[in-house]
């Protein structure tokens, strides 16, 4: 059984963020495949959910793209996130660039542009570091499933 968390975004943090997300386009759609499979591939294989590279054909892109937004640094994908009614999804840091504060600047981004009073996202139990991130940036888990 996979064990994941709702988490709900209850105590709002005084911090912006300094990042500025662009709508995705389909220019970036092999690079966006590639950073997502990369992404997800690890955790995808260790609890044994298949396909382990989730995206495989281009169906995926079919709906839905026009609520990803994509950090961007010379046409390189940086990171992005999809933002769908009341949550945060797919939020995503390129490895390459893992490990420097550009999770929680795209945090914080999505945070910034919901335009609704409940924010949530879930997130598996396999994705600590994820899990640590969202409770520095006023989260709580509210939910198991």
């Amino acid at each position: 059984m996979v064990l994941a968390y709702e988490m709900e975004y209850k105590h709002p943090v005084d911090e912006r963020s300094s990042v500025e997300l662009v709508p995705y386009s389909s220019a970036y759609q092999e690079q966006y495949r590639t950073m997502y499979n990369d992404s997800y591939h690890e955790m995808r294989e260790a609890l044994d959910i298949q396909p382990y590279d989730f995206i495989q054909d281009d169906s995926f892109f079919e709906e839905g793209m026009e609520n990803v937004y994509l950090l961007l640094e010379n046409d390189e994908i940086i990171g992005s996130v999809a933002l769908k009614n009341d949550e945060i999804d797919d939020l995503i840091v390129n490895r390459k660039f893992q490990g420097k504060g550009y999770g929680r600047q795209i945090l914080l981004w999505a945070l910034e542009h919901m335009n609704t009073e409940r924010v949530i996202l879930h997130v598996a139990d396999w994705n600590k570091k994820a899990i640590e991130l969202y409770k520095k940036t006023g989260f709580e888990i509210t939910g198991k499933g």
